[in-house]
């Protein structure tokens, strides 16, 4: 097993985050699409577009190019709302790490195994928390691929809730995709509770990609799956 060790973002780090996030994201499109294609909806499609150009063409050969073609767009559909998330993302909050987490009140973290940056997490205060609450938002969870099932995401998790119990936040949430089926489960089995399910757009809505929020409640559950 590799070592590594999680510390505090630093502006040499940038340019590996950003690669290290992109490439993240870019690995769920194959599991977007695959779901995409288990909905009710594209059941329905897949084998009405063929039969219903054969019963209108005669021809079996168009029905088979236009079923390609159906999968084709499909696919580059979800491509392409993959890559806008990261083209945001990167001009959003990624774009001044410093100024957007650690100059926020919050902080940004970066796993590292010799002098590689393996994994990345950051977290800022909720602008407009519940009444009653102050909480603590978990974001851009990310570990390379070929560092994966060393423990390394549920430490990055863990570090998140340690800076936040030690500010006296009550609960720490974020939220992700419903085919980020690893994170979903890790965030489980830490003790995160879903709280909500939600689409952020009409086509994310007819692509069944929705966003899962989840709440940890710091007083109530510390310890618990830790």
């Amino acid at each position: 097993m590799a070592f590594y060790h999680i510390r505090q973002y630093q502006e040499k780090d940038h340019k590996k985050v950003l690669e290290l996030f992109s490439r993240g994201m870019k690995e769920h499109v194959p599991a977007a699409f695959h779901h995409m294609l288990t909905l009710p909806q594209t059941l329905l499609l897949l084998p009405g577009v063929p039969v219903t150009i054969v019963l209108v063409s005669g021809s079996w050969l168009l029905a088979t190019v236009c079923s390609f073609l159906f999968l084709l767009c499909l696919r580059l559909l979800i491509w392409l709302s993959w890559r806008n998330y990261v083209a945001t993302s990167l001009q959003a909050d990624l774009a001044d790490i410093t100024k957007s987490y650690l100059n926020a009140h919050g902080s940004f973290w970066v796993a590292e195994s010799g002098d590689q940056v393996v994994g990345i997490v950051g977290a800022r205060p909720v602008k407009d928390p519940p009444l009653g609450k102050k909480q603590m938002q978990l974001f851009r969870l990310s570990v390379s691929s070929q560092h994966r099932g060393q423990g390394i995401a549920k430490a990055l998790v863990r570090t998140v809730l340690w800076f936040a119990r030690d500010q006296d936040y009550s609960d720490v949430v974020l939220e992700t995709s419903c085919v980020q089926y690893s994170a979903v489960a890790l965030y489980q089995a830490m003790g995160f509770r879903k709280t909500d399910q939600y689409f952020v757009s009409i086509a994310t809505r007819l692509m069944g990609l929705s966003i899962l929020h989840f709440t940890y409640s710091l007083p109530f559950a510390w310890g618990s799956g830790m």
